[in-house]
């Protein structure tokens, strides 16, 4: 995505004819599951917000991975929305795994929030 496709203020930008159109959502990704994936115990998945849902490009990485006895923990960034029940839409469609609840941060979160997030999780 360009800057010009994730103006979500241009009618015509890309982000916002895929928000009007659903069937415009499934994207491709250039690789879908990291190398070693079989290997993971702990998966984060971090995503913007779009308008109260997780960005679209992220729905096919966790509907086609297999999160099987993986801990997955969700991370957001977002200007104004909360995490809001982003972590259940996309717990649900992974169908499998154990989804903590995750964190959102907001624009430009200050420095060493992330670590601190992450440091508190104890694993």
């Amino acid at each position: 995505y360009s800057d010009a496709d994730l103006d979500w203020r241009d009618d015509s930008s890309r982000v916002t004819r895929e928000r009007d159109d659903q069937s415009l959502r499934d994207i491709v990704l250039s690789q879908v599951t990291p190398d070693a994936f079989e290997e993971y115990e702990t998966v984060f998945v971090g995503y913007p917000v779009w308008w109260q849902m997780a960005a679209w490009p992220v729905n096919r990485f966790v509907r086609d991975n297999d999160f099987v006895r993986k801990t997955v923990i969700p991370f957001c960034t977002s200007t104004s929305s909360s995490m809001g029940s982003t972590r259940q839409t996309l717990e649900q469609l992974a169908g499998s795994g154990e989804w903590l609840d995750g964190q959102r941060f907001g624009e430009n979160p200050q420095d060493g929030m992330v670590e601190d997030w992450v440091e508190s999780l104890n694993i």
